[in-house]
């Protein structure tokens, strides 16, 4: 944030900087411009100066008084002097060579003024040539200093669309790199919350930009990232709770066998107690045992699932896995009537996994194959190598999915369910837990032929440590 409001005030100090340079040449301009007027009044006097010279000397020639060659002369000294202090304009304008030829040329016409005055008479045609030769260099010197005014003038005048043009180009160029940005983080915003809301995080690291905006973003959607996991976490433990209410009938009758089992043979060993032969007592108290390590298993499976204890990737193996998860919801599936086949071979390369949310994830494929099946049905779980990955098919028979269904699935809250009765939250969290593990899940379905997920997980090499 510090390094965004330092790029502002720094913006704001370069605005600030350009229209104080952009003012002070204007005012340079107008300055310099003034000035050229008012030397351009001079270099009028001098062309002025000039022709009151050539006037007087042509009085003096049609009426023969002297004291016209003086006024002359007195005009001629103005405009000599005039051009004195006129020097560094006039060099500036017409060079070095130029100015000196026209003092030459004021100096030798004042000579044949003087000639003149003295009544030689031949020097008056070479007089009315310098004379008519000084006009001309006094107005093409007059010339070219207004040449020189409107110079400045067309500068003046351009300066304003210069800096309006150079303004409105940089703010074009600046909105095109600000509307690529503001495009480009529209689109990562986009694609960010795309990736986290199916547990993708990778996304977020995709945005390689530096600047203070980008540099928030990322931090943003890294805590949302990280807010995500602590909520899915959460939303895992809540789902395994409801998960375990929905098992609560299946374990209750797997539970239930292996009790009425002791109690049976309990009371038989109770009743025959004095006329058991001592191996049939020892058989009896072993199917106790027996009976009793069932139930035993059975809870230990439950405590498992329930456990909410975080522990690191370990290496497993998919009939393990699919074995133990089938242990907690076979009575269930077998009391709606769904037979289930496993070919899961034990020779299958092993993975890298958390046992405790791989069986969550098959626990709620094996639910939704359930409540898929409402009168019964199979469910199939095919286990495979598929390149450098091991893949589960689960298959059942039940109502299927049209493809509008399938596109939204593994959306957060997307349920075909009554309202009350499903979050769906489930196969938001499955397609989350195997992300994290590296995995996938896709669907194939059609209406009233059932539905095969499949879960990849890649394999974990011989060579790997766990």
């Amino acid at each position: 944030m510090q390094a965004l409001k330092l790029k502002v005030f720094l913006l704001f100090i370069a605005y600030t900087l350009f229209m104080l340079l952009t003012m002070g040449m204007y005012w340079w301009n107008i300055d310099a411009f003034r000035e050229r007027l008012t030397i351009m009044d001079e270099f009028h006097d001098v062309v002025s100066d000039i022709l009151e010279t050539r006037r007087y000397e042509k009085n003096f020639m049609f009426y023969p008084e002297p004291n016209s060659l003086k006024e002359a002369l007195v005009y001629l000294d103005r405009a000599e002097k005039t051009v004195g202090l006129l020097q560094p304009k006039i060099i500036a304008i017409v060079g070095q060579e130029t100015y000196g030829n026209l003092g030459i040329s004021i100096s030798e016409y004042r000579e044949l003024l003087h000639q003149l005055a003295q009544g030689d008479k031949s020097v008056a045609v070479r007089t009315r040539q310098y004379g008519a030769r000084l006009v001309e260099s006094a107005q093409d010197l007059l010339k070219k200093k207004q040449q020189s005014v409107h110079n400045a003038l067309d500068r003046i005048l351009f300066l304003p669309i210069a800096v309006m043009l150079t303004v409105l180009i940089l703010i074009t160029l600046v909105y095109i790199l600000q509307a690529r940005k503001v495009l480009e983080h529209l689109k990562y915003v986009q694609r960010a919350a795309d990736g986290v809301a199916k547990g993708d995080y990778e996304v977020i690291q995709n945005l390689s930009s530096e600047d203070p905006i980008s540099i928030l973003m990322r931090s943003a959607f890294r805590n949302m990232a990280d807010e995500l996991d602590t909520r899915q976490e959460q939303l895992v433990e809540a789902r395994k709770l409801v998960s375990i209410g929905t098992l609560t009938s299946g374990i209750a009758h797997e539970l239930n066998n292996p009790l009425n089992n002791v109690s049976l043979t309990a009371d038989t060993l109770l009743e025959e107690l004095d006329d058991l032969p001592r191996a049939e007592m020892r058989e009896l108290l072993q199917d106790i045992i027996n009976e009793t390590g069932r139930a035993s298993e059975v809870v230990r499976n439950l405590l498992d699932f329930s456990r909410e204890e975080q522990r690191p990737l370990a290496r497993l193996s998919m009939a393990t896995v699919v074995g133990q998860t089938l242990r907690l919801v076979g009575n269930q599936l077998a009391l709606h009537g769904i037979k289930v086949e496993v070919d899961v071979p034990e020779d299958l390369p092993s993975i890298r996994g958390d046992l405790h949310y791989l069986q969550q994830v098959f626990i709620n494929l094996f639910l939704n194959a359930d409540q898929a099946m409402e009168q019964g049905g199979l469910l199939r779980v095919v286990g495979r190598q598929n390149d450098e990955h091991l893949c589960v098919d689960v298959i059942d028979t039940g109502c299927g999915m049209d493809k509008a269904t399938q596109e939204r699935i593994f959306d957060p809250f997307f349920t075909t369910k009554p309202v009350g009765e499903g979050t769906g939250l489930g196969l938001s969290i499955i397609y989350g837990i195997l992300k994290k593990h590296g995995g996938t899940i896709s669907v194939e379905s059609k209406e009233g032929k059932g539905t095969t997920l499949t879960v990849c997980l890649p394999i974990m090499n011989a060579d790997e440590g766990v």
